[in-house]
């Protein structure tokens, strides 16, 4: 049986799965542009630094209209993804973030 969260049983800084710091995927799904693209890495590089050529995955949609962004970062605290996470969702070209 799944376990549900619930106000008693949710996840918080305190009791993260993760332990930090640690390498961690951002993803995010957006419309296939360079605009897209750069909004999402200017995002992401106010908080931590990367490599787009080592760090970044981009995948494709089946027609080529979206596509999904993976970027490899090390995040030193749960606080400091849920800001990374916050500032990418905040984007009008972001459709999604996993």
């Amino acid at each position: 049986m799944t376990k549900r969260l619930d106000s008693s049983n949710s996840i918080t800084a305190e009791n993260t799965p993760l332990d930090f710091p640690c390498e961690f995927p951002i993803k995010a799904m957006v419309h296939s542009t360079e605009q897209a693209r750069s909004a999402v890495f200017g995002a992401v590089a106010e908080h931590v630094s990367f490599d787009v050529d080592n760090d970044v995955r981009r995948r494709p949609s089946r027609n080529g209209r979206f596509e999904s962004i993976t970027i490899s970062v090390k995040v030193e605290s749960r606080g400091q993804l849920e800001r990374i996470y916050g500032d990418i969702r905040s984007l009008d070209v972001v459709l999604m973030t996993l």
